[in-house]
């Protein structure tokens, strides 16, 4: 009874590595759904880098993401919110959302800046999402064939510890591939939007001068630190060539004093 179970047992995953094998030949499939319009396979991403006045940056950074709050019904969410106020204040957002929140958040975000760039790109998901599809299928069948052999298997406990050490593998495997099939259609199902917001001040004629002047305290504190360093440097220099010079001075003149008179 134990020897043709586990040659079941062996013959399923036969099947199963077979099927997998199978799998990889899958192109004409794959093909199929990026021809066929009513498969949406494509994962977008846009990309949008705005002008805008200095002042204006940090209010539209908040208020994008406020925005992007707002529209709950189009899944709108704030991947990445970076704000730089140094001495080049910048912006940099992400947002993932189904089409109509992100050409929504597009729309709003072109009415308040000079548009530098805009681009979108497009992912074909196809192969990986066939892939996923085949791979669930196979799993799932030699799931339904072991859970068949188990119920037959209960008068042998080795051939029944086996197959749940097998069962187990098997479900591990189709919940990592179901969560991957999320990913997949997440992507396919929602877009993303990366906004850059770039200071404008290339028509500013007093935005050289209020930097200089916003650094004026610390270019002067940096000199008077240089200045000082400076001369701890060079007065102990000072004093041994000052006592230098005097020993030569001495010298000279009392050679001079000892010289005979002609």
């Amino acid at each position: 009874m134990r020897v043709t179970f586990l040659a079941i047992l062996m013959c399923l995953s036969l099947l199963a590595c077979g099927k997998k094998e199978g799998s990889a030949g899958g192109g004409n499939a794959a093909e199929a759904g990026r021809t066929d319009g009513s498969n949406k396979t494509l994962a977008y991403a846009h990309f949008l880098e705005l002008e805008v006045d200095e002042q204006k940056i940090g209010p539209m950074h908040a208020a994008a993401q406020q925005f992007c709050l707002n529209l709950q019904a189009e899944q709108c969410v704030i991947l990445e919110a970076k704000l730089d106020t140094g001495r080049y204040a910048s912006a940099r957002l992400k947002f993932r959302a189904n089409p109509a929140g992100i050409q929504k958040l597009l729309a709003n975000l072109n009415k308040q800046g000079d548009v530098i760039h805009q681009s979108v790109t497009a992912e074909d998901l196809a192969a990986p999402i066939q892939d996923n599809q085949k791979k669930l299928a196979m799993l799932n069948d030699y799931r339904t064939r072991l859970e068949a052999l188990r119920s037959r298997a209960n008068a042998d406990i080795d051939a029944l510890i086996k197959t749940n050490k097998e069962l187990a593998s098997v479900q591990e495997q189709i919940e990592s591939l179901s969560g991957k099939r999320e990913q997949l259609m997440q992507r396919v199902n929602t877009e993303l939007l990366s906004v850059t917001l770039t200071p404008d001040n290339s028509h500013s004629f007093s935005q050289p001068v209020r930097q200089a002047l916003s650094g004026f305290a610390g270019n002067l504190a940096q000199g008077v630190a240089a200045a000082i360093t400076g001369i701890a440097y060079l007065l102990p220099w000072s004093i041994v060539l000052f006592f230098c010079a005097w020993v030569v001075r001495w010298l000279w003149r009392r050679k001079k004093a000892t010289a005979p008179k002609p």
